[in-house]
């Protein structure tokens, strides 16, 4: 499942930020920025090495095969692909592929990190729940 955020609740605390594992999501003005693991990936499609897989709906860096070009860092929609000035590697979020459930989710303390299905129903049942006090006022 994917991870959204929600503008909405996020109070910019940068719990996220400061759990995530390999420093891979930031927070901007009340705004997290991580990788929405595209299904049509532009930074696995652009990388010239084959750095970069899809893995059970995760897409993943393999820091092994990188070269730092920065395409990926380029192309990706939502800005969430660095390159570390280290290691000159590309670093994004992997959905914790290898911890089984995402820190960042467990640590956010308004829930501004949910999964995509989540976060539409919560949109879904506020809306109807609006619509109801204002039909019902009639």
């Amino acid at each position: 499942m994917k991870v959204m955020p929600n503008i909405d609740l996020c109070v910019d605390c940068k719990k996220c930020e400061r759990a995530c594992p390999i420093n891979a999501i930031h927070v901007f003005d009340g705004i997290p920025i991580r990788c929405m693991h595209c299904e049509d990936a532009p930074c696995l499609n652009v990388c010239p090495e084959d750095a970069i897989e899809k893995i059970a709906d995760k897409v993943v860096v393999h820091p092994e095969k990188c070269v730092g070009c920065a395409l990926c860092a380029e192309v990706c929609p939502v800005g969430a692909i660095q390159i570390d000035r280290c290691t000159k590697v590309a670093v994004k979020c992997d959905g914790c592929i290898e911890r089984g459930s995402e820190v960042c989710l467990e640590v956010c303390p308004t829930k501004a990190l949910d999964y995509y299905e989540n976060t539409i129903e919560n949109k879904r049942a506020e809306l109807v729940s609006k619509l109801k006090k204002l039909t019902s006022r009639k």
